[in-house]
């Protein structure tokens, strides 16, 4: 099965140190919106603060593994190891509904 440009990143919390996870998140994706294979990016958050989620497309998974290397990219998710648990999953397009 080939890989798809969309993936959901969710982390597990403490709700403590919720927003310092999500400003690097904002941070990362803040320099990668230049990046021309970037399509976007969102991030989630349980009422509770336990849990984020980030859902990133790229245009192509060969895209998504370039950036996966980026140095502001391994940096992030690294810092985010020590505040979360990571949880990852790859997908590709079924459907696409919007308003």
């Amino acid at each position: 099965m080939n890989e798809g440009p969309a993936l959901i990143h969710v982390w597990e919390v403490d709700p403590d140190r919720a927003d310092a996870a999500t400003q690097h998140l904002e941070q990362m994706f803040k320099q990668m919106v230049s990046d021309p294979g970037f399509v976007s990016a969102r991030v989630l958050a349980t009422p509770d603060q336990t849990s984020l989620a980030a859902v990133i497309e790229w245009r192509s998974a060969e895209d998504r593994n370039r950036a996966e290397q980026l140095p502001e990219v391994r940096d992030t998710l690294h810092d985010l190891h020590g505040t979360a648990n990571l949880i990852s999953r790859l997908y590709h397009e079924v459907a696409d509904y919007r308003a």
